[in-house]
């Protein structure tokens, strides 16, 4: 999933936006790049997919807090689902019910001990 960086300022200032031009007229920015490789991009299929209205809702609300287009956003929880790895927000939620019942039974883990 792509995902922009909202660190820097938009619009910038037209003298800041000049000097920046003249910087990249002027100098060689080859050594600045990170290097990559060229990767293929897998074949895409598409697929039809009934959710009730609501559920539908709840994941734009959150594809917009994440500043992505709500099928890319569904598009990157199914590819982790068929991964098998588990959704930060269930990881989460799964540490803290984890320490809650440690709590409740009174049981530490070498991790607890960790940050305690």
């Amino acid at each position: 999933m792509t995902m922009t960086k909202h660190s820097e300022r938009f619009p910038r200032p037209e003298a800041e936006l000049e000097e920046l031009a003249e910087y990249y007229d002027t100098h060689d920015t080859n050594d600045e790049m990170e290097h990559g490789e060229c990767v293929e991009p897998q074949p895409m299929a598409t697929t039809s997919l009934r959710l009730p209205a609501d559920v539908i809702d709840q994941l734009k609300r959150q594809a917009r807090a994440r500043h992505v287009r709500y099928t890319s956003y569904v598009r990157s929880i199914l590819e982790r689902a068929a991964r098998g790895d588990t959704p930060p927000e269930i990881a989460e939620i799964t540490q803290r019910l984890q320490r809650i019942e440690r709590a409740v039974t009174g049981r530490q883990t070498s991790d607890d001990q960790k940050t305690a």
